[in-house]
């Protein structure tokens, strides 16, 4: 019986937790990474970096988030809808940088990226 008065209370703890964690999960993402040029130390500044919605799904196919590197060549992207993707990188001067990728729900997603110089 006393065993019982503690499961009760701890049980209904438990549950207030749990809804607690799943209220915080938003289904949105974040990304960053950096972009190197072909000497794979130096960061590429200005590269164009953009995420782009699926185009058959109707939730992402208006979905397109864009962002530049910063001096160091790093950049970040927040606010990510959870789904499939098409990654960009471009700079003048250099080949463009395409990908199909999965964002996966509440999840950080890092991707660097070498762009190598146009002949």
């Amino acid at each position: 019986m006393k065993l019982r008065r503690f499961v009760v209370p701890l049980l209904f703890v438990v549950m207030l937790l749990a809804e607690t964690i799943g209220a915080r999960q938003s289904g949105r993402s974040w990304m960053n990474g950096f972009i190197f040029d072909e000497s794979a130390t130096k960061g590429l500044k200005d590269a164009k970096v953009e995420l782009i919605g699926d185009p058959n799904s109707p939730r992402l196919q208006s979905v397109k988030l864009t962002t530049e590197a910063d001096e160091s060549g790093k950049y970040s992207l927040k606010e990510i809808p959870y789904g499939d993707y098409a990654f960009r990188v471009s700079a003048p001067g250099y080949s463009t940088y395409e990908i199909k990728i999965y964002i996966a729900p509440d999840m950080l997603t890092a991707v660097h990226v070498m762009l190598r110089k146009t002949k």
